[in-house]
């Protein structure tokens, strides 16, 4: 399926599984992955063969369904990651369907990047050992085991009815077994792929459902900064990528691209400071001091061979400038003085980004000398890399997304309309490749589903509806034609300002804004460009009635699509 899939994880955990966009997932990656398999009336179903495949996400969260129409309706395959006692991958089947099926649950040994390794497996009552570990638990015993070897497919012999063996094993590593168990109409089938140790007890009653999950990861979103946007496919895409921005922080660490090429430092930066922008300053903060005590002695922190730490500097500096934090600033003060002398003598693509920070750093606890003298050393101009794909034929949408941010300041207009091609060129489950074809929509280079595009995606959205940075505050830089008489919110957004919220309602053809800056200044300046070019607003707190609507521009009734924005002067 080319090189395209979804990140499924829990936050609990480092563990990332990747789901291709016909259900297989590479439960252990470099060894086996779990496919599924369907028999209907007397014929096998395999959905990386069958045309009629659909995908989706539950509530834009990293739980992907994968569809088959067959047996008179629906069969729902769910997959997702969740925690209890142990860290577990869970895999489920729903027959909506009006008949019943046979399903396989069937061990492949490879993954999605190729080939892999299998020399046993095994099957005892519902659990199944794949090289001496549990590897799926299954939430009913199955009806019939069939095994392949040395290069043999189980497929080929799913209808073969003399007595099933209970294990195989080969020595090239190409072991292979399919779990088949009936599945009747209305019912449920699970599986259980243990992440972390081999669990201790029968985890079936424990496991919640997908549904829970999504909530879940819809709570963690929310808490940080909440959106209510027209409807929309650009809407969906950007809750989508919000969600699974999550997924590049895996505790104490930052994986941009997972299961693709090596990435370079400026690559962290920008998903670390999506993190930020985003709210999850939770997340952002333990990653920053995690790297802060693995500073060596030379001032440099590296992550996986690469040096990260102008990369992580720039980071911590627009991280504190969204949530200034007096502690956290005290404990980086060090990591920031060492790291710029280490920038200095060893200066990268990000020197003069994170010199600046590091400056900023050093001035909010009060170390002057330090940020004079660190003055008159920072770079003044930073050459680009200008490095483009060798590749024309497929779009290298990473290159694209990154490029759409850069040309905020001066196009946003432009950017708007680069972020919907961005968001048409999306996957069904709402996420990206490095590089796709433009026909397809499949991975063609790089990762499958590559975070560094949905952290430059999510924060040019985030930008043209707040950007601080310049001495104004601007909200909603543009406002498409087709939100015309719809209405919008905004709610707790971080800016350097303080947190920013805003609401827009409509008086015919006069858009209305209602905004609130949680401590911010005053004498702020608010500019809404998006919907009249020429009105200043000023203070913190404000609601004022914009200038009509041009005339010739069609008006959207805002009673089927306006959210609904708050009636009165508060957002409290």
């Amino acid at each position: 399926m080319a090189r395209s899939w979804t990140l499924l994880g829990n936050l609990e955990s480092p563990e990332r599984i990747a789901v291709d966009r016909r259900g297989l997932v590479a439960a252990r990656p470099g060894s086996w992955s779990i496919d599924w398999w369907l028999r209907v009336d007397d014929d096998w179903i395999f959905p990386s063969e069958h045309g009629a495949v659909r995908q989706r996400l539950i509530d834009g969260a990293p739980v992907v369904e994968t569809v088959i129409r067959a047996a008179g309706g629906d069969l729902v395959h769910r997959v997702y990651a969740a925690r209890t006692d142990s860290e577990y991958l869970i895999l489920e089947v729903d027959n909506q369907a009006t008949r019943p099926v046979a399903l396989a649950w069937a061990i492949r040994p490879y993954d999605h990047l190729g080939g892999g390794r299998v020399q046993n497996i095994g099957l005892d009552d519902r659990t199944l050992h794949i090289d001496g570990r549990v590897g799926v638990i299954c939430g009913r015993i199955p009806g019939q085991l069939v095994t392949g070897s040395g290069g043999v497919d189980p497929a080929f012999s799913l209808d073969k009815t003399e007595e099933s063996p209970k294990s195989v094993v080969c020595e090239q590593g190409m072991a292979s077994a399919a779990l088949i168990t009936p599945l009747v109409h209305g019912s449920t089938l699970r599986c259980f792929v243990p992440l972390g140790a081999s669990p201790d007890s029968d985890p079936t009653s424990k496991i919640p459902t997908a549904s829970q999950v999504a909530r879940g990861w819809g709570h963690h979103a929310v808490n940080a900064s909440r959106f209510v946007l027209p409807p929309g496919h650009l809407n969906d895409v950007f809750d989508a990528a919000r969600q699974s921005l999550l997924l590049a922080s895996t505790g104490e660490n930052l994986v941009p691209a997972p299961g693709g090429p090596p990435h370079a430092a400026s690559d962290e930066a920008a998903v670390l400071i999506g993190l930020a922008e985003c709210g999850y300053e939770t997340f952002v903060r333990e990653i920053l001091i995690s790297r802060a005590k693995r500073q060596d002695r030379m001032g440099a922190v590296t992550h996986n061979g690469i040096d990260v730490t102008s990369a992580t500097l720039t980071a911590a500096g627009r991280a504190l400038e969204l949530a200034p934090d007096e502690a956290l600033s005290k404990a980086l003060s060090e990591f920031a003085a060492d790291g710029a002398r280490w920038i200095l003598a060893n200066p990268d693509s990000n020197a003069r980004e994170g010199l600046l920070s590091a400056s900023q750093i050093l001035e909010s606890v009060g170390a002057d000398k330090a940020v004079r003298e660190l003055g008159e050393l920072i770079p003044s101009v930073v050459v680009p890399d200008t490095q483009k794909s060798d590749d024309v034929a497929d779009i290298n949408v990473l290159e694209m997304a990154q490029s759409a941010f850069e040309q905020l300041p001066t196009e946003p207009e432009t950017v708007f309309a680069k972020l919907e091609q961005l968001a048409s060129l999306a996957s069904p489950t709402m996420n990206w490749p490095t590089c796709v074809d433009p026909s397809t929509k499949n991975g063609t280079a790089g990762a499958g589903h590559d975070l560094r595009v949905s952290a430059w995606f999510v924060r040019s959205m985030l930008r043209l509806l707040v950007d601080d940075s310049t001495d104004q505050l601007r909200l909603a830089l543009v406002w498409p034609k087709e939100w015309l008489g719809l209405g919008a919110e905004v709610h707790g957004l971080p800016s350097r300002y303080g947190n920013v919220s805003w609401a827009v309602r409509w008086h015919s053809d006069r858009p209305a804004v209602l905004w609130e800056i949680d401590g911010g200044p005053i004498d702020l300046e608010v500019r809404i460009p998006g919907l009249d070019p020429q009105f200043q607003g000023k203070g913190c707190v404000g609601e004022e009635l914009l200038s009509p609507i041009g005339n010739g521009i069609e008006m959207h009734d805002s009673g089927d699509g306006d959210p609904g924005p708050p009636a009165s002067g508060t957002f409290s």
